[in-house]
């Protein structure tokens, strides 16, 4: 008989006995998994090795380690061996203490040592039941995981299920369309049969194939995963476990490929945090050569850009997927960082982004419910903080655009299209700059019928004929008003500074009419 401290006494298997457990219990066989809910695919005895792949995204590490020992137990697992210095340096300490507090044995694999090595000297050295030996050489836990480190993971993955059902394997997406597939079988006909809502637990009979499959959901996104061939038996004995363990591992590299996406938006956002804190002119190069891997050219012309949402509207994560996936669709290099709610600015996003008509067709389709301001196009990333100031100044502007005016709520801002009154008012950062302003006009609060009509007459390109079908009054009516406005303020409509100072104390309600006059 082979025991657990058989193996932790050879020192060619780089055995390190981290938690000795209650017994020394007697091992039966030894396979890899990195499938959630691995413990129904084992048999007493046996021992479990695994990389930690499990715990990569796990939101509640001591929950989901619990949760694995616990079933690991109830399945007369021997011991769970972990392999460290892939995903981990060392074992997580929610899987070490819930080893230690339900007494399951636990071993650290060395990471000059590979799982076959182990498994190999395991299952040569002790009995393995003959019906689960068949299944055993054929499981994909062990083959699949190499597919993980193909620079086609998919593609990998899917092609090995097809060697292992000796026919055809094939994914399609919730469209319809062929995501990766390999083997000769009817994957039109098996979509076809999919459509028709045939249930999974079914075999379905095409011809000389026999066809089974599974319908999933990875991150919101619907997909079909079917495998097909002529050996019916083989679809008895290992047609559901192909199937389970292939949806795991397309979990796992789904779950990996936002791993390292959500690693690389990190990245993103702290190298565009530091050229929004200002870099010095020296060091400029070395940013552009950071620059270089999303697709920057050096010193050739960019633009800060700066968005928020209206209203009360939250940047949702589904929004962001699908900003940053048009991006790689027009092909548009893109430094972007999300930036939360404030007291005074709501959610959205930062970013810089070269200066080009991709770009442009990138912030077109980005700008529906976003307010956007662009700064000017610059070549010197020791710019980017004065243009990060410009962006967000024209980013206020496109917040109090009102609903009817040009371009409307949502619009983009471009800085270098900013008039001097617009430029100036939004630059005024709080209550007390908008009563010094409004302070000029204070005169007029209790005279209602003069500030309509005053109003009316900078909207309307000071033509009294227009001003009187808007207030529906006589044109006499509209001329004494603005007389009486100007006496008021103590000068004459005929002044220039009187006009310009009337104008920035009531710029959002000149717009507002000028909006709903061109509706009308």
């Amino acid at each position: 008989m082979l025991h657990l401290s058989d193996l932790v006494k050879d020192k060619t298997l780089g055995l390190e006995l981290v938690v000795a457990g209650h017994l020394d219990p007697r091992v039966t066989g030894a396979h890899s998994s990195e499938i959630h809910d691995p413990a129904r695919w084992f048999e007493p005895g046996n021992i479990m090795l695994t990389t930690g792949m499990r715990f990569l995204t796990e939101v509640r590490p001591e929950a989901a380690a619990r949760e694995l020992v616990e079933a690991l137990l109830r399945a007369d697992i021997a011991a769970l061996f972990f392999g460290i210095g892939l995903y981990f340096p060392s074992i997580p300490d929610s899987v070490r203490n819930s080893c230690l507090e339900l007494g399951l044995p636990l071993v650290a694999v060395a990471p000059e040592v590979p799982f076959r090595h182990i498994e190999s000297h395991v299952n040569r050295n002790a009995a393995v039941p003959g019906e689960y030996g068949i299944k055993r050489m054929l499981w994909l836990t062990n083959d699949l995981l190499e597919s993980i480190s193909s620079e086609t993971p998919v593609k990998s993955l899917i092609g090995r299920v097809g060697t292992a059902c000796r026919g055809t394997a094939v994914l399609y997406d919730d469209s319809g369309a062929i995501v990766e597939s390999t083997g000769e079988g009817p994957t039109n006909l098996i979509l076809s049969a999919i459509g028709k809502g045939s249930s999974p637990l079914d075999r379905i009979s095409i011809g000389r194939w026999e066809v089974m499959y599974r319908s999933m959901v990875l991150r919101g996104r619907g997909y079909h995963l079917a495998i097909a061939t002529r050996q019916g038996a083989l679809l008895d004995d290992l047609g559901d476990v192909l199937l389970e363990t292939t949806q795991r591992m397309l979990g796992a590299i789904e779950g990996i490929s936002h791993f390292d996406t959500s690693r690389q938006r990190h990245e993103n956002a702290r190298l565009l945090t530091s050229l929004q804190d200002g870099i010095e002119v020296s060091r400029e190069l070395r940013y552009w050569e950071s620059l270089k891997p999303l697709g920057f050219k050096a010193f050739e012309p960019v633009r800060v850009v700066v968005a928020t949402t209206l209203g009360e509207a939250l940047l949702t994560p589904a929004r962001v997927e699908a900003l940053m996936d048009s991006a790689g669709r027009l092909d548009v290099p893109l430094l972007f960082a999300e930036n939360g709610k404030t007291p005074e600015v709501p959610p959205g996003f930062h970013a810089l982004l070269p200066e080009s008509r991709a770009g442009g067709q990138w912030l077109e389709a980005a700008a529906p419910g976003l307010a956007i301001g662009l700064s000017e196009p610059f070549g010197s990333l020791a710019q980017v903080p004065e243009q990060f100031a410009d962006a967000e100044l024209a980013a206020g502007i496109a917040r109090r655009r009102p609903a009817g005016d040009v371009g409307g709520p949502g619009c983009m801002v471009r800085m270098e299209q900013v008039d001097p009154a617009s430029w100036l008012l939004a630059r005024f950062k709080g209550p007390a700059d908008r009563r010094r302003l409004t302070r000029f006009v204070q005169p007029l609060r209790q005279e209602k019928e003069l500030v309509d009509t005053i109003q009316g007459y900078l909207a309307l390109d000071q033509d009294v004929a227009k001003v009187a079908a808007w207030l529906y009054v006589h044109p006499n009516t509209v001329r004494y008003r603005v007389k009486k406005v100007g006496e008021i303020l103590g000068g004459s409509l005929d002044e220039p500074g009187l006009i310009a100072n009337l104008y920035l104390a009531y710029q959002e309600e000149i717009l507002r009419i000028r909006a709903r006059a061109a509706g009308a």
